[in-house]
């Protein structure tokens, strides 16, 4: 009894405190890294953007490299789930939402590709590996909508970019104007599946 007292009194995290702080680490990483870039972001943003020290960081993950695969895993994970068996009328919907000035001006909630997308074609073969592989979960998901994998394909590139020159451009009716013409575009794929 006494042991185990000693035991309790000495345990100073929780036992899934590794995990939560790895999930936290993740998540605000992921934030953090779609609304800044990966790159631009230094080892003390990621942390203190997670409340983890950086021997905290280290514990978790060998490397920056290695953080961001998982945060590819974790982030297009989340985008295949939102595409992922909808009706046609949430299908719609959750491509109405990717497609909108929403997801243009807070990239921290949304797809990890349009901003991401560039520093993953420059990261390691198994982060590439990774990405390659839930894309293609993606276009399946979207796939049970359209139909036609090459539409799939071509609705993904087309959201990803109407998003990409969105945040790009200054005019706010420019933005709009550009995701209204693939909102619009990608309405008249699903009509004609």
């Amino acid at each position: 009894m006494q042991q185990d007292f000693l035991e309790n009194k000495m345990m100073r995290y929780p036992a899934n405190h590794k995990t939560v702080a790895r999930a936290k680490m993740i998540e605000a990483g992921g934030a953090l890294a779609k609304k800044s870039g990966f790159s631009n972001t230094g080892m003390d943003a990621l942390t203190s953007a997670a409340g983890v020290t950086t021997g905290a960081f280290y514990s978790q993950f060998q490397s920056k490299a290695e953080l961001l695969y998982a945060i590819i895993d974790y982030e297009l994970s989340r985008t295949v789930e939102a595409f992922d068996g909808k009706t046609e009328a949430d299908f719609v919907k959750t491509l109405a939402w990717y497609v909108s000035p929403k997801h243009a001006a807070h990239p921290e909630l949304g797809c990890p590709i349009p901003s991401l997308g560039a520093e993953i074609a420059r990261a390691d073969d198994n982060t590439r590996q990774r990405f390659e592989e839930l894309t293609e979960q993606l276009v399946n998901a979207l796939n049970k909508n359209l139909q036609d994998k090459n539409k799939s394909w071509a609705l993904l590139s087309q959201a990803i970019g109407a998003v990409v020159l969105a945040r790009a451009v200054l005019s706010p009716n420019k933005q709009q104007e550009i995701l209204n013409a693939v909102q619009s575009a990608s309405l008249s794929m699903l009509e004609k599946s």
